[in-house]
């Protein structure tokens, strides 16, 4: 592999942002407040008890900054990190890891064989990683300020997720305000369905469908993000089709495709994880106005990270 100069890796950013009106995106609106304190206004505000054991912390900057605008996402892709600092905002907040695991740290990870028991002795550090540098150097150059908001997030009633996932389809006005993941539609085919899925979440190419095309389809279920085997054997049997982020292809894929098999008129579409969760996010930037008045919270979409080739 050919690996690229950070200087020219960090260039290539810039030419391929988020279409939205960066002018408009951050301006301070009122005093100042650190982003230290927005994150205390979050943990004020989520709902419920604050975990201890959480990913849902700061990743990159210095917590003490003044912000100057925030922007949402669900993930803090270099594209958004350069719409962000273009609009002069130095606050993200990302649903998904900035540095690609869970871990969510600037360098590598340690690689070890699955089984393979931890290091008596501390394990050499990796050699630098090009990509990783990149992100990191154009962070601290920037003064940006990463925190990660996807526990407490999810955790949130009514699910925000299925609210921005519903909204992003259309379908607002199909759901209940107790359960926005369950909702009906005008009686459509699932090729029908699918288009318009498609056209909605402006997917170039990260749709997979099991199903029959011309299934008639009324009932739905939302599973944005990365959905167990359990949630889909508990919504299925209540709908027609399961509109998923992204699920384990030998689990909820073979078990929708055997259902199917054995006689049932059913169907699921995978729309990607970031996909579908980008609308929970601009959910998140709408709540951010109501506690942190001070700066303006705008959502930028992660968009679609795949294509599809042309056959």
């Amino acid at each position: 592999m050919q690996l690229i100069s950070r200087r020219k890796f960090v260039a290539l950013t810039a030419t391929s942002v988020a279409a939205v009106p960066l002018a408009s995106l951050a301006h301070p609106l009122g005093s100042v407040v650190t982003a230290q304190e927005i994150a205390d206004r979050i943990r004020k505000n989520i709902g419920g008890e604050w975990k201890t054991d959480t990913v849902d912390t700061f990743k990159a900057g210095d917590p003490s900054t003044p912000v100057t605008g925030i922007v949402t996402t669900s993930l803090a892709s270099l594209h958004v990190l350069d719409a962000a600092v273009k609009a002069g905002a130095n606050m993200i907040v990302t649903c998904e890891p900035t540095f690609y695991a869970r871990a969510d740290s600037p360098t590598p990870p340690v690689r070890r064989l699955p089984g393979a028991p931890p290091p008596v002795e501390p394990s050499a550090p990796p050699p630098p990683d090009p990509v990783f540098t990149a992100k990191a150097e154009f962070l601290k150059k920037h003064n940006l300020v990463v925190m990660r908001l996807s526990d407490h997030w999810r955790l949130r009633k009514p699910d925000p997720f299925a609210q921005g996932f519903a909204s992003a389809l259309g379908w607002s006005k199909n759901t209940s305000t107790a359960d926005p993941a369950h909702l009906a539609i005008p009686e459509t085919s699932l090729d029908a369905l699918v288009s318009q899925v498609k056209k909605s979440l402006k997917s170039r190419g990260g749709m997979r469908i099991v199903g029959d095309p011309k299934l008639s389809v009324r009932k739905i279920a939302l599973l944005p993000g990365s959905t167990p085997i359990q949630a889909s054997i508990e919504a299925l049997p209540e709908v027609d089709t399961i509109i998923a982020g992204e699920v384990r292809e030998w689990e909820t894929v073979e078990y929708v495709r055997d259902t199917v098999a054995l006689g049932g008129k059913k169907s699921l579409i995978l729309v990607g994880r970031i996909v579908s969760e980008d609308p929970g996010m601009q959910v998140c930037a709408q709540w951010l106005k109501t506690i942190v008045p001070e700066v303006r919270s705008t959502w930028v979409s992660a968009g679609d990270p795949y294509w599809r080739p042309m056959l």
